[in-house]
């Protein structure tokens, strides 16, 4: 597989022969970075991540390739008997591609398999009735947020509990208690190295107000930066100095929300 921008990768197709035991031969691929699977005891497949062929004949050393692992992921919808047909699953890296996906299936289970060692973020998606992921829970994965660890070579499981929608925030934010007009309101999830895709931005207008659609359901802290468009905002370490202003805020459900009280502009 090739690898691209953001970690993204695609196959490549080429000329695999073998030499004698244990040397293969690969023709045909372009100087490039890759990821190579290579087959290993009892029929699973190992990998080495990022590889650079940069010259004809290039031996790669596959000692030190890592075993894939896999995730098993159930489901349930409070309040509803089955699942819907078209709901998916999928990992994915954060700001990358999706790297594995598969519908429930009539138990409401999902297997993911060969997958390489790392951190995945876990994405639910479906044809019509919007659903999103309130609670993720393993009893033998390490879990934060909506992202599960993959350890080599292990397979680990992952239970998720859904809900319909996504919920709104509306406020207002002022600066000495005046309608700030053009501030930047940022809406921070907890653990936002590991849930990237969670923020949500709107700008205030005249009167101050703002609202924020399409929110996943979960803990979060909101706040108002003034001139504060050119911050690097999904940075964890640009942002931290203005959490301590921001206000904690809980998203359960579907329904709109809006702040304790008016959210106070900060000064970029």
């Amino acid at each position: 597989m090739r690898s691209g921008l953001g970690g993204d990768e695609g196959m490549v197709e080429a000329n695999v022969q073998p030499v004698s035991p244990g040397l293969w031969e690969i023709t045909g691929i372009p100087a490039g970075r890759y990821s190579v699977r290579v087959p290993g005891a009892g029929g699973n497949q190992s990998e080495i991540k990022q590889e650079d062929v940069v010259n004809d004949g290039q031996e790669l050393d596959t000692s030190g390739a890592e075993a894939l692992g896999a995730v098993n992921i159930s489901a349930r919808v409070p309040g509803e008997n089955s699942l819907p047909p078209q709901l998916a699953v999928g990992l994915r890296f954060p700001h990358g591609m999706i790297k594995a996906w598969q519908k429930f299936d009539a138990k409401g289970e999902a297997h993911l398999q060969q997958l390489a060692p790392g951190r995945y973020q876990i994405v639910v998606w479906n044809f019509g009735k919007v659903y999103s992921i309130a609670q993720i829970s393993s009893s033998d994965g390490e879990v934060s947020g909506h992202t599960i660890n993959i350890p080599t070579g292990s397979t680990v499981s992952a239970s998720l509990t859904l809900i319909t929608g996504m919920g709104n925030v509306i406020g207002v934010a002022k600066l000495a208690g005046r309608a700030v007009a053009g501030a930047m309101v940022v809406l921070v999830p907890k653990d936002p190295t590991l849930n990237p895709d969670l923020f949500r931005r709107d700008q205030t207008d005249l009167d101050g107000s703002f609202q924020l659609n399409s929110v996943v359901p979960g803990s979060y802290t909101i706040l108002a930066i003034q001139d504060g468009w050119d911050l690097d905002w999904s940075q964890p370490a640009s942002i931290a100095p203005y959490m301590k202003k921001g206000q904690g805020i809980e998203i359960v459900n579907q329904r709109s929300l809006s702040p304790p009280q008016a959210l106070e502009v900060q000064a970029k």
